[in-house]
């Protein structure tokens, strides 16, 4: 395979070495969040050459694998064991190893423990490098209708009714949209506590995204609660929330009804 300065075993990058041995490069490698093909040919490029992949959960990365064809050295960067498994994995890259770093779903480091790593390989200066992908974060701000010009965005809410209450009162008055990931069953939760803190926001559910049941479902708090059939317990959700505006106070006087799209993102 021809080599670009883009793909792994580019040799022409400043680090530390290992004696007269140039470093390894890490790979930061985005997967798809739900549909297999979802994946870039430059990822698949990248998982294809390199030594070994560093996986947040191995048997989802080999699902992936063996969809595309792939066979490779794979091990796990935590959570029980992370601090020795950056050491074997920063030993790798300084014996001229490359590795790819990979999520369960998504983009490595977006609410997912990879920082340790990139940040002990920048510290040890080993050349780092990102092989851009999918991401439910962006993904759910496309397709919210809702502006994605100033975004405030954090992984998994508060876990105790008393707990989300007191942190989403701090957004009253917030202009940027807000995107978090739920934890499977808090749905039910969220929007409760949503109607008593934000009732009148537009709010839109991104549900099971690109697979062959994902569906988006918009509306205020309380008429979302109406339609929790729409998310199974086990569902992946993202939810945005509009930002505050002049017109916010001022919806719902009457009567509304949902909109829930089912789009078809599988195969």
């Amino acid at each position: 395979m021809g080599r670009d300065g883009s793909q792994p075993n580019d040799r022409n990058v400043a680090g530390t070495t290992t004696g007269s041995r140039a470093p390894g490069t890490l790979y930061i490698v985005g997967t798809p969040i739900g549909h297999p093909d979802d994946i870039t040919l430059r990822a698949l490029a990248t998982l294809r050459v390199v030594s070994m992949i560093a996986a947040e959960d191995p048997r989802e990365t080999q699902t992936l694998l063996a969809h595309h064809g792939i066979t490779a050295t794979l091990t796990s960067y935590g959570p029980r064991n992370r601090d020795e498994k950056v050491r074997l994995l920063l030993h790798q890259l300084t014996q001229g190893q490359d590795v790819a770093l990979v999520s369960d779903h998504g983009t490595p480091v977006i609410y997912d423990p990879g920082s340790l790593l990139v940040a002990a390989a920048h510290q040890a200066g080993i050349p780092v490098k990102s092989i851009p992908g999918p991401s439910a974060l962006t993904a759910a701000t496309a397709l919210s209708g809702f502006s994605g010009d100033a975004i405030i965005f954090e992984g998994h809410l508060p876990s105790t009714s008393h707990r989300l209450t007191e942190y989403l009162s701090q957004f009253r008055k917030e202009r940027r949209t807000l995107a978090f990931y739920l934890a499977p069953g808090s749905l039910t939760r969220l929007l409760k506590v949503l109607v008593q803190i934000l009732p009148s926001r537009h709010i839109a559910l991104a549900i099971n995204l690109t697979m062959s049941d994902e569906t988006l479902v918009r509306g205020t708090p309380a008429l979302l609660l109406e339609t929790m059939g729409l998310a199974p317990r086990n569902a992946a959700v993202t939810i945005m929330i509009e930002g505050a505006t002049a017109r916010s106070g001022m919806r719902r006087k009457k009567k509304e009804t949902p909109g829930a799209t089912r789009l078809r993102g599988g195969g």
